[in-house]
């Protein structure tokens, strides 16, 4: 491994503590996948949304940023979902088509930018993975909602889903300026904290009901190629274009894209499919290998681009 690599993989040893306390607590102690599931989507998660974009910066060219990166993501579920479909009916295509259009742009982004890249990519980062964060909460939770209701129905549930309005209300009350009594950020700042470890221990729980190590080649496959060809396609297409015309972002903001562009799967994709009982084994053994191949794929590839 390169210098880059083992820096990066050191960084990323407590999220691997994480997965085995997870794995641990599923196996020996029966800890219930779908209920710590429903705590981090509908508490942890959205006091992670509304912290974001309270505190982010929204002015000029960095407020783009997290829009552009929504707006790529949506449209990449809805291209992913037809192709999907045409595989699976039993539910694998809306988290395919959800995995597809987003990944791990925190917990695996933020320290692989910071270890590649530098502590100047930090604002850059974060803004990349509010934009990942708006597409989850809203057109991927309509897209995996949409597994077990109707056109409607999905729009009621996303219509209800807390995260949804974390973003909006984050968003107005950073913008109008509105400080807020201070134990109201203590309290967010407690149950954000706590997202990531929950996140990660879910895909340990994940594994932990996996009886038969069994991997959905098609179902890796299908987000493979999305995870690590398409989206840094798209990434250096974004980069090109910028350079030779839109000159809005400086060479910082471009190396951040590559890197998110590289990162695995996201560790909520084991939640949806634990939720919506997806093959949440499948899913997680999916999440575990996409983790383990960005690895070693995304210092190939930044250093090749570089």
């Amino acid at each position: 491994m390169t210098g880059a690599e083992t820096l990066l993989a050191v960084k990323l040893i407590p999220l691997y503590l994480l997965v085995a306390i997870g794995f641990l607590l599923g196996r020996f102690l029966d800890v219930n996948a779908r209920e710590i599931g429903k705590l981090a989507l509908f508490v942890l998660s959205p006091a992670v949304v509304f912290k974001g974009f309270y505190n982010a910066r929204l002015d000029a060219a960095m407020a783009v940023l997290p829009l552009a990166v929504c707006a790529l993501a949506c449209l990449a579920a809805w291209v992913a979902l037809p192709l999907a479909a045409r595989r699976w009916n039993d539910g694998r295509e809306r988290i395919a088509a959800f995995t597809a259009a987003t990944g791990n742009t925190g917990f695996f982004g933020i320290p692989a930018c910071l270890a590649l890249i530098g502590p100047d990519s930090l604002a850059y980062v974060v803004l990349v993975s509010f934009g990942a964060t708006a597409y989850e909460n809203s057109v991927g939770f309509f897209v995996v909602a949409r597994s077990e209701s109707g056109v409607m129905g999905a729009l009621i549930r996303v219509a209800k889903y807390p995260g949804l309005h974390a973003c909006w209300l984050g968003v107005a009350l950073n913008l109008g300026g509105v400080t807020l009594p201070a134990y109201v950020p203590q309290t967010v700042d407690l149950l954000a904290g706590g997202f990531s470890a929950v996140g990660m221990m879910i895909v340990g729980l994940g594994l932990a009901g996996i009886r038969r190590f069994r991997v959905d080649w098609g179902f890796l496959a299908f987000a493979f190629a999305w995870k690590f060809a398409v989206w840094p396609a798209a990434a250096l297409a974004f980069v090109a274009l910028d350079r030779a015309w839109l000159q809005a972002f400086p060479p910082v903001a471009h190396q951040v894209l590559v890197v998110e562009s590289l990162v695995p799967m996201a560790a909520v994709t084991v939640v949806h499919a634990t939720l919506q009982g997806i093959h949440p084994d499948r899913a997680a053994v999916a999440v575990a290998l996409s983790t383990l191949f960005a690895l070693v794929w995304l210092p190939v590839v930044f250093s090749a681009w570089g």
